[in-house]
């Protein structure tokens, strides 16, 4: 009896771990597929474009991307109810500090910075 409750138990498990990739991968596959529609219709900027501006401004490598939709409740009133679409982007830089950055994606302009300390690219600026 004990080695059959083993026995489900590790398959309920299994089980609830391929359902969560599985709908994670498919939540990928539809931010992937609403990305590009955006971008044909020319309401964000590709992210090539957005990377160049973060490689050439803060330099390092990047770790991570997130595409991300925001309806905006927070405090700040002068953004209060704007609804947008986020690049979120993390690096390592040069100097081995990660870097955490969240970009509008509509215009490239920089929302947030956050990291221990935030170096700027000292060849990118002329």
């Amino acid at each position: 009896m004990k080695g059959t409750r083993f026995y489900n138990g590790v398959l309920g498990g299994l089980l609830a771990c391929t359902l969560l990739f599985s709908a994670h991968a498919y939540a990928d596959s539809d931010d992937h597929e609403r990305a590009r529609q955006l971008l044909a219709e020319g309401k964000i900027m590709p992210l090539r474009t957005v990377l160049e501006k973060v490689e050439k401004e803060f330099g390092g490598q990047v770790v991570k991307i997130e595409f991300e939709h925001e309806d905006d409740h927070d405090d700040d009133d002068d953004d209060k109810g704007k609804s947008r679409w986020l690049y979120e982007i993390k690096l390592v830089q040069g100097s081995g500090q990660m870097l955490k950055l969240v970009i509008d994606a509509e215009n490239g302009s920089i929302l947030k910075k956050k990291g221990k300390k935030v170096y700027k690219n000292r060849q990118g600026n002329d």
